[in-house]
Protein backbone atom coordinates (compact mmCIF):
# COMPACT_ATOMS: atom_id res chain seq x y z
CA UNK A 1 0.00 0.00 0.00
CA UNK A 2 1.16 3.52 -0.65
CA UNK A 3 0.74 5.40 2.59
CA UNK A 4 0.82 9.15 2.23
CA UNK A 5 0.31 11.68 5.00
CA UNK A 6 -2.51 14.07 4.30
CA UNK A 7 -1.73 16.32 7.27
CA UNK A 8 -0.50 18.87 4.77
CA UNK A 9 -3.12 19.92 2.28
CA UNK A 10 -1.85 19.96 -1.28
CA UNK A 11 -2.01 23.68 -1.68
CA UNK A 12 -1.88 25.33 1.72
CA UNK A 13 -0.18 28.67 2.18
CA UNK A 14 3.24 28.80 3.83
CA UNK A 15 4.90 31.68 5.66
CA UNK A 16 6.95 33.94 3.44
CA UNK A 17 8.95 36.98 4.43
CA UNK A 18 5.99 39.20 3.63
CA UNK A 19 2.41 38.40 2.64
CA UNK A 20 1.88 38.07 -1.08
CA UNK A 21 0.00 36.39 -3.85
CA UNK A 22 -0.01 37.22 -7.53
CA UNK A 23 3.17 38.52 -9.12
CA UNK A 24 6.45 38.67 -7.21
CA UNK A 25 9.23 41.15 -7.86
CA UNK A 26 12.33 38.92 -7.80
CA UNK A 27 15.14 38.11 -10.19
CA UNK A 28 16.20 34.61 -11.21
CA UNK A 29 19.13 33.52 -13.38
CA UNK A 30 18.94 30.92 -16.16
CA UNK A 31 21.35 28.05 -15.48
CA UNK A 32 21.78 27.49 -19.20
CA UNK A 33 22.75 30.94 -20.46
CA UNK A 34 23.43 32.80 -17.17
CA UNK A 35 20.92 35.52 -18.07
CA UNK A 36 19.05 37.16 -15.20
CA UNK A 37 15.36 37.87 -15.71
CA UNK A 38 12.41 39.10 -13.70
CA UNK A 39 10.37 36.19 -12.43
CA UNK A 40 7.21 37.85 -13.72
CA UNK A 41 8.57 37.87 -17.29
CA UNK A 42 9.14 34.14 -17.48
CA UNK A 43 6.01 33.32 -19.47
CA UNK A 44 6.78 35.91 -22.13
CA UNK A 45 10.52 35.24 -22.42
CA UNK A 46 10.16 31.46 -22.62
CA UNK A 47 6.83 31.47 -24.45
CA UNK A 48 5.12 29.32 -21.83
CA UNK A 49 1.52 28.26 -22.27
CA UNK A 50 -0.48 29.97 -19.51
CA UNK A 51 -3.27 27.46 -20.03
CA UNK A 52 -1.10 24.71 -18.57
CA UNK A 53 -0.58 24.19 -14.84
CA UNK A 54 2.76 25.67 -13.76
CA UNK A 55 4.76 24.41 -10.80
CA UNK A 56 7.87 26.02 -9.32
CA UNK A 57 10.07 23.76 -7.16
CA UNK A 58 13.11 25.03 -5.25
CA UNK A 59 16.04 22.75 -4.53
CA UNK A 60 19.44 22.57 -2.89
CA UNK A 61 22.30 20.27 -3.77
CA UNK A 62 23.79 20.78 -0.31
CA UNK A 63 20.96 19.98 2.05
CA UNK A 64 17.85 18.90 0.10
CA UNK A 65 18.33 15.76 -1.94
CA UNK A 66 14.60 14.91 -1.55
CA UNK A 67 14.00 18.09 -3.58
CA UNK A 68 16.07 16.64 -6.42
CA UNK A 69 14.19 13.35 -6.20
CA UNK A 70 10.86 15.18 -6.36
CA UNK A 71 11.92 17.08 -9.48
CA UNK A 72 13.10 13.86 -11.13
CA UNK A 73 9.77 12.23 -10.33
CA UNK A 74 7.92 15.01 -12.16
CA UNK A 75 10.25 14.73 -15.12
CA UNK A 76 9.34 11.04 -15.46
CA UNK A 77 5.80 12.20 -16.26
CA UNK A 78 4.31 13.62 -19.46
CA UNK A 79 5.62 17.17 -19.27
CA UNK A 80 3.59 18.28 -22.27
CA UNK A 81 0.74 18.69 -19.77
CA UNK A 82 2.42 21.20 -17.44
CA UNK A 83 5.20 23.75 -17.07
CA UNK A 84 7.92 22.94 -14.54
CA UNK A 85 10.33 25.59 -13.23
CA UNK A 86 13.18 24.64 -10.90
CA UNK A 87 15.06 27.20 -8.81
CA UNK A 88 18.29 26.41 -7.00
CA UNK A 89 18.48 28.12 -3.61
CA UNK A 90 22.07 27.37 -2.63
CA UNK A 91 23.94 30.48 -1.55
CA UNK A 92 26.64 32.12 -3.63
CA UNK A 93 29.40 30.42 -1.64
CA UNK A 94 28.17 26.91 -2.48
CA UNK A 95 26.38 27.43 -5.77
CA UNK A 96 29.21 26.72 -8.22
CA UNK A 97 30.15 23.53 -6.40
CA UNK A 98 26.54 22.34 -6.44
CA UNK A 99 25.90 23.21 -10.08
CA UNK A 100 29.14 21.51 -11.13
CA UNK A 101 27.68 18.28 -9.76
CA UNK A 102 25.25 18.47 -12.69
CA UNK A 103 22.09 17.45 -10.87
CA UNK A 104 20.11 19.65 -13.25
CA UNK A 105 21.84 18.61 -16.47
CA UNK A 106 19.18 16.05 -17.35
CA UNK A 107 16.26 18.36 -16.53
CA UNK A 108 15.76 19.32 -20.15
CA UNK A 109 11.97 19.32 -19.90
CA UNK A 110 12.06 21.98 -17.18
CA UNK A 111 13.22 25.58 -17.03
CA UNK A 112 16.12 25.76 -14.58
CA UNK A 113 17.31 28.82 -12.65
CA UNK A 114 19.19 29.88 -9.55
CA UNK A 115 17.71 32.32 -7.08
CA UNK A 116 20.47 34.96 -6.66
CA UNK A 117 20.61 34.18 -2.95
CA UNK A 118 22.42 36.83 -0.94
CA UNK A 119 23.72 38.79 -3.92
CA UNK A 120 20.79 40.73 -5.33
CA UNK A 121 18.36 43.08 -3.61
CA UNK A 122 15.73 41.31 -5.66
CA UNK A 123 17.01 37.83 -4.90
CA UNK A 124 14.52 35.11 -4.09
CA UNK A 125 15.48 35.26 -0.42
CA UNK A 126 14.23 38.84 -0.16
CA UNK A 127 10.68 37.61 -0.68
CA UNK A 128 10.64 33.97 0.42
CA UNK A 129 12.05 32.08 3.36
CA UNK A 130 14.42 29.78 1.48
CA UNK A 131 15.81 27.99 4.53
CA UNK A 132 13.28 25.21 3.92
CA UNK A 133 12.85 23.35 0.69
CA UNK A 134 11.25 22.33 -1.48
CA UNK A 135 9.23 25.49 -1.63
CA UNK A 136 6.51 24.80 -4.16
CA UNK A 137 4.62 27.54 -5.93
CA UNK A 138 1.55 26.87 -8.05
CA UNK A 139 0.98 29.48 -10.75
CA UNK A 140 -2.28 30.24 -12.49
CA UNK A 141 -2.23 32.57 -15.48
CA UNK A 142 1.26 33.68 -14.51
CA UNK A 143 0.34 34.57 -10.92
CA UNK A 144 1.07 32.70 -7.71
CA UNK A 145 -2.08 30.94 -6.62
CA UNK A 146 -0.79 28.71 -3.82
CA UNK A 147 2.43 27.87 -2.03
CA UNK A 148 3.75 25.36 0.50
CA UNK A 149 6.82 23.49 1.66
CA UNK A 150 6.47 19.73 1.27
CA UNK A 151 8.36 16.71 -0.05
CA UNK A 152 5.10 14.94 -0.84
CA UNK A 153 3.56 17.06 -3.58
CA UNK A 154 3.99 14.14 -5.94
CA UNK A 155 2.74 14.21 -9.54
CA UNK A 156 -0.33 12.07 -8.84
CA UNK A 157 -1.63 14.88 -6.62
CA UNK A 158 -2.01 17.02 -9.74
CA UNK A 159 -4.59 14.51 -10.96
CA UNK A 160 -6.15 13.91 -7.56
CA UNK A 161 -6.82 17.63 -7.11
CA UNK A 162 -8.04 18.17 -10.67
CA UNK A 163 -5.09 20.33 -11.74
CA UNK A 164 -4.50 17.83 -14.55
CA UNK A 165 -7.37 15.71 -15.81
CA UNK A 166 -5.53 13.01 -17.74
CA UNK A 167 -4.15 9.78 -16.26
CA UNK A 168 -1.61 9.66 -19.09
CA UNK A 169 0.30 12.34 -17.18
CA UNK A 170 1.55 9.65 -14.76
CA UNK A 171 1.10 6.59 -16.99
CA UNK A 172 4.82 5.79 -16.91
CA UNK A 173 5.26 6.40 -13.18
CA UNK A 174 4.73 3.22 -11.18
CA UNK A 175 4.85 5.06 -7.85
CA UNK A 176 2.30 7.69 -8.83
CA UNK A 177 -0.13 5.21 -10.35
CA UNK A 178 0.04 3.16 -7.17
CA UNK A 179 -0.40 6.21 -4.95
CA UNK A 180 -3.44 7.36 -6.91
CA UNK A 181 -4.96 3.87 -6.82
CA UNK A 182 -4.40 3.69 -3.06
CA UNK A 183 -6.05 7.09 -2.59
CA UNK A 184 -9.09 5.80 -4.47
CA UNK A 185 -9.15 2.66 -2.33
CA UNK A 186 -9.16 4.78 0.82
CA UNK A 187 -11.61 7.45 -0.29
CA UNK A 188 -13.92 6.11 -3.01
CA UNK A 189 -16.86 3.73 -2.91
CA UNK A 190 -18.11 4.19 -6.45
CA UNK A 191 -17.59 0.90 -8.28
CA UNK A 192 -16.59 2.48 -11.58
CA UNK A 193 -13.92 4.58 -9.88
CA UNK A 194 -12.58 1.56 -8.04
CA UNK A 195 -12.36 -0.30 -11.34
CA UNK A 196 -10.35 2.61 -12.72
CA UNK A 197 -8.05 2.37 -9.73
CA UNK A 198 -7.50 -1.32 -10.45
CA UNK A 199 -6.42 -0.47 -13.99
CA UNK A 200 -3.91 2.04 -12.61
CA UNK A 201 -2.38 -0.35 -10.10
CA UNK A 202 -2.17 -3.13 -12.69
CA UNK A 203 -0.20 -0.72 -14.87
CA UNK A 204 1.94 0.18 -11.84
CA UNK A 205 2.73 -3.51 -11.32
CA UNK A 206 3.60 -3.93 -15.00
CA UNK A 207 6.12 -1.09 -14.68
CA UNK A 208 7.64 -2.16 -11.35
CA UNK A 209 6.13 -4.97 -9.32
CA UNK A 210 6.76 -4.45 -5.62
CA UNK A 211 5.15 -5.03 -2.24
CA UNK A 212 3.40 -1.67 -2.17
CA UNK A 213 1.51 -1.91 -5.45
CA UNK A 214 0.80 -5.64 -5.10
CA UNK A 215 -0.75 -4.98 -1.71
CA UNK A 216 -2.77 -2.08 -3.12
CA UNK A 217 -4.11 -4.40 -5.83
CA UNK A 218 -5.11 -6.98 -3.22
CA UNK A 219 -6.91 -4.30 -1.21
CA UNK A 220 -8.83 -3.07 -4.25
CA UNK A 221 -9.82 -6.63 -5.18
CA UNK A 222 -11.15 -7.06 -1.65
CA UNK A 223 -13.11 -3.82 -1.76
CA UNK A 224 -14.71 -4.78 -5.09
CA UNK A 225 -15.71 -8.22 -3.83
CA UNK A 226 -13.20 -10.43 -5.65
CA UNK A 227 -12.18 -12.23 -2.47
CA UNK A 228 -10.53 -15.30 -3.97
CA UNK A 229 -8.23 -13.27 -6.19
CA UNK A 230 -7.61 -10.79 -3.38
CA UNK A 231 -6.34 -13.62 -1.17
CA UNK A 232 -4.02 -14.87 -3.91
CA UNK A 233 -2.57 -11.41 -4.59
CA UNK A 234 -2.23 -10.63 -0.88
CA UNK A 235 -0.13 -13.77 -0.44
CA UNK A 236 2.05 -12.64 -3.36
CA UNK A 237 2.50 -9.27 -1.64
CA UNK A 238 3.64 -10.96 1.56
CA UNK A 239 6.19 -13.06 -0.32
CA UNK A 240 7.61 -9.91 -1.92
CA UNK A 241 7.73 -8.20 1.48
CA UNK A 242 9.58 -11.15 3.02
CA UNK A 243 12.16 -11.10 0.22
CA UNK A 244 12.82 -7.41 0.87
CA UNK A 245 12.52 -7.45 4.67
CA UNK A 246 9.45 -5.17 4.62
CA UNK A 247 6.67 -5.00 7.17
CA UNK A 248 3.50 -6.73 5.93
CA UNK A 249 1.29 -6.60 9.01
CA UNK A 250 -1.49 -4.71 7.24
CA UNK A 251 -1.55 -7.33 4.50
CA UNK A 252 -1.95 -10.01 7.16
CA UNK A 253 -4.94 -8.04 8.46
CA UNK A 254 -6.32 -7.92 4.92
CA UNK A 255 -5.97 -11.69 4.56
CA UNK A 256 -7.88 -12.19 7.80
CA UNK A 257 -10.66 -9.95 6.45
CA UNK A 258 -10.74 -11.92 3.20
CA UNK A 259 -10.99 -15.25 5.02
CA UNK A 260 -13.99 -13.96 6.96
CA UNK A 261 -15.72 -13.28 3.62
CA UNK A 262 -14.97 -16.68 2.04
Amino acid sequence: MKRVSFTLLFFSLIIVSKPLYGQIDVNITDLGNDETIKFGDIYEIYDLDKELPTLVITWSGKWCFPCINLINRYLDCDMSMMNLITINVDNEENRDEVLNEGYHDSWRKALNFHANIGEDEKGFDNVFNVSSAPLILYLVDGNISDALVSYSVYPYRMIQTGRIDDINFVWDSSSDLNSLAWAYYKNEDDESKLEEAKEWVIRSIELDKNYSNTDTYAALLFKTGDYTKSLKVAKEAIEIAKENDEDYSTTTDLINSVIEKL
